[in-house]
């Protein structure tokens, strides 16, 4: 929109349309197309750039996988062969041990139902 003139009646706006418009004189508006819009588009080159983003919004990054951690501070840890089984674990466990299936209403492959068996 451009502003065309200033009047008693308001402010005489036109629009991309061509259509002309009043508006109040107490209004207030931006015009034009926001700066920076494509800021989010362009890809991390670097860890380091990543890690400051995720540092600012107070995330941790990077983060590791429980299965690459030590048995002793994850419940999948261990880079031994047999490795703990997912089991499904309470809504109110303390947070070291909410890792899995949480609070998981059914687990496992679904069966077949049989029709007339309702």
């Amino acid at each position: 929109a451009t502003i065309v003139a200033h009047t008693a009646q308001g402010t005489l706006i036109k629009l991309p349309s061509g259509k002309t418009k009043y508006i109040s004189d107490y209004c207030r508006a931006t015009i034009g197309v926001v700066a920076g819009a494509g800021r989010t588009e362009k890809p991390f080159l670097k860890a380091g750039a990543k890690f400051h983003l995720m540092r600012a919004r107070g995330r941790k990054y990077p983060r590791t996988r429980g299965k690459a951690m030590v048995a002793a501070v994850h419940p999948y840890g261990s880079s031994k062969r047999s490795a703990r089984k997912v089991t499904t674990v309470s809504r109110n466990a303390p947070p070291g041990k909410k890792v899995g299936l949480i609070a998981a209403r059914g687990t496992g492959r679904k069966k077949k139902r049989v029709k007339g068996s309702e």
